[in-house]
């Protein structure tokens, strides 16, 4: 079986509905992914537990990475020193992409390795506080950061900021 990676932003004209995006695929994924360690707890490994593991690994791995590009080289530029909020505001999150990180570190060497998993109550342990922390780092974002963005910024700006989302991927967009 084939993993491969799927962005979950078809459209880059808007930065902020980029970000929007995300968040949505990662509050739907971490109920898959708490889903999936409550399974592995309850069932052991399967060839399919296993397959969704990697799966989840896989997306994960690309998703976050990308995700935090977006906001630190793609829209925190365009907005930085704009005002202490603004920069208060960049400082947390870039502080919370630290933590989310350090989290999906033993939580992805876990799903990146299915057959090497022993112990399915410490995998249901890291999904949990990785879940909760990305959770609440998207709560953040769409609840204090994004409706601030949506007043700063200018139809063209939120433009440039999907624009330097694509060309994070190697995009080009009409």
């Amino acid at each position: 079986m084939e993993f491969r990676f799927t962005d979950p932003v078809l459209d880059f004209s808007d930065g902020l509905q980029v970000l929007k995006s995300y968040h949505q695929d990662f509050l739907d994924r971490g109920r898959q992914l708490l889903t999936l360690a409550e399974n592995l707890v309850e069932q052991g490994m399967n060839e399919t537990l296993a397959n969704r593991c990697v799966e989840m690994h896989c997306h994960y791995f690309h998703a976050n990475r990308l995700h935090h590009l977006d906001e630190e080289h793609g829209l925190f530029p365009m907005i930085v020193d704009r005002s202490e909020l603004i920069n208060g505001m960049i400082e947390r999150l870039v502080l919370d992409h630290e933590e989310i990180e350090e989290e999906w570190n033993a939580l992805g060497a876990m799903l990146a390795r299915p057959g090497d998993i022993s112990d399915f109550k410490r995998l249901r342990e890291l999904a949990v506080s990785f879940e909760k922390i990305l959770r609440e780092h998207v709560t953040r974002e769409e609840e204090d950061f994004l409706p601030e963005l949506e007043n700063m910024l200018s139809p063209d700006q939120k433009k440039m900021a999907g624009e330097a989302m694509a060309n994070l991927r190697h995009l080009q967009i009409a």
